[in-house]
């Protein structure tokens, strides 16, 4: 009676990690056998699914660029992990976020590329391994910056412009340092100030005297609290809007 009790307790399997279960292989009465690898029956297969781990290549150039000066800094618990933010193929944004795990430790030389690893909660089980997935990392920290619809800019030669509402209600030209576009809104480096109305588009020359109209504009998700403003002119109508701060990360 022992040794059997001791055969019925080996007969139990207990899986070494918690996840989802594929299809049983066996059912209740086949034979099986245990052993090694190539010996043993496989039963079924187990994946873990909390948390999730999205692997993803970075370029040379990015990782010697924003990598390598934003590696996790162990003497500071709040920057020890930097942002991913990830989307899967039927995603137009990046709805889910994780952390940076790891980067690998050489390029390869064949793609010139960095392994590199986000861990990401999935309490609900909604993501499965094997999706597709796109990662993005923030690289930088957050900043306010000033956020302008891109067709208010205009070109002259080597420099960007836009034209700026005085306080007499005036066009004047000023010359500004454009950055990238976020959440379709133009990054504003330098040239601008919060709170300035800049025309956004019509027949409007430096120096023609012009009546402030509040217009609708898109909307940044990334900008904050922004609000729109237009200028009409005596000859045709020139919206213009007022620059807000908005939050940037530098990402790659």
């Amino acid at each position: 009676m022992a040794a059997a009790r001791l055969d019925l307790s080996y007969a139990r399997v207990t899986a070494p990690i918690a996840g989802r279960v594929d299809r049983m292989l066996v059912t209740e009465g086949n034979l099986v056998s245990g052993g090694g690898a190539g010996a043993a029956t496989l039963l079924t297969t187990i994946v873990s699914v909390d948390p999730m781990y999205v692997y993803f290549d970075i370029d040379e150039g990015t990782y010697l660029n924003h990598i390598g000066n934003a590696r996790p800094d162990a003497s500071r618990p709040e920057n020890s992990a930097l942002l991913v933010q990830v989307g899967l193929g039927k995603d137009n944004n990046f709805p889910f976020q994780g952390t940076l795990d790891f980067v690998g430790n050489q390029v390869d030389r064949g793609t010139g590329t960095v392994r590199a690893r986000a861990v990401m909660p999935n309490p609900d089980g909604y993501l499965t391994p094997g999706m597709f997935a796109r990662a993005r990392l923030a690289t930088g920290t957050e900043r306010q910056t000033i956020l302008i619809d891109d067709q208010a800019v205009g070109s002259d030669q080597d420099r960007n412009y836009v034209l700026v509402v005085d306080a007499e209600s005036t066009a004047q030209y000023r010359p500004i340092q454009l950055g990238p576009i976020r959440d379709g809104l133009r990054v504003v480096e330098g040239g601008l100030n919060e709170g300035e109305q800049i025309v956004l588009k019509g027949l409007v020359r430096p120096g023609m005297p012009i009546t402030p109209n509040v217009v609708p504009m898109q909307q940044s998700t990334g900008a904050a609290d922004s609000s729109d403003a237009a200028a009409d002119t005596e000859h045709s109508d020139s919206p213009a809007a007022d620059t807000r701060p908005g939050e940037e990360e530098s990402r790659s």
